[in-house]
């Protein structure tokens, strides 16, 4: 229903129940995360991909290649955006050094630690290796072995994982709609496998290749 081309998201954001009462229980929801496209789309007045572009990937020399629109023409405020890993590294990279890309500031230090906080926690117990899961704003958190660690999540196993003590980020992509049955299969069971592999390599930090210095340039034989 929510995917159909005629599906008008916007008219019945006020008539979706809820599931709790607000302030209560934590529940993600890809409806809230579009509601708030939506809120920043109308307050800058002007589409959420170009205020994007030029305000946030151009300023760190990455590039929307693609990000869907809803039938009311608001850009998906919680799934696909289509962006290269590379330019998931350098997103990464921006969080990692407190909203700063090569020593300019884009966004302000003050919001990636707010963004990066723990408002909601406790709600469930693992996510395949993850556990003591954690919700900001817009960003996960986590602990896989001895490290805690932010990530954004998309879903199949797209991530940009943030490992500031380690002074690395690991990210990873995936197709979530590969498959032949969605319904059973889709990105999950990719999802699990590359959970896996993200573990493997926060529990294995002394590999070369891996590390982001935090002024590295992009395409150095110790950039990710």
């Amino acid at each position: 229903m929510f995917f159909s081309d005629n599906w008008h998201w916007v008219p019945h954001i006020a008539d979706w129940p809820l599931t709790s009462d607000p302030g209560s229980r934590f529940q993600y929801s890809n409806l809230t995360s579009h509601i708030l496209a939506v809120i920043v789309a109308r307050a800058c007045d002007t589409d959420l991909e170009s205020y994007a572009q030029e305000n946030l990937f151009s300023p760190i020399n990455a590039e929307v290649r693609e990000w869907s629109v809803d039938a009311d023409g608001y850009n998906m405020g919680a799934l696909e955006i289509y962006v290269t890993a590379r330019d998931m590294a350098k997103f990464g990279l921006l969080y990692l050094n407190d909203g700063e890309y090569h020593g300019e500031r884009i966004i302000s230090a003050a919001w990636v630690r707010d963004s990066k906080q723990r408002y909601s926690e406790r709600f469930r117990g693992r996510y395949g290796s993850f556990r003591d899961l954690g919700y900001g704003y817009q960003w996960w958190s986590a602990r896989v072995g001895d490290h805690e660690f932010n990530y954004a999540s998309g879903h199949g196993g797209n991530y940009i994982i943030l490992l500031d003590e380690l002074d690395m980020i690991i990210v990873t992509t995936a197709d979530p709609l590969y498959g032949p049955d969605l319904a059973s299969s889709g990105g999950w069971q990719y999802e699990g496998a590359i959970n896996k592999l993200v573990d493997a390599l926060e529990n294995d930090d002394s590999r070369p290749g891996f590390r982001v210095c935090r002024d590295c340039r992009f395409g150095t034989e110790n950039s990710v």
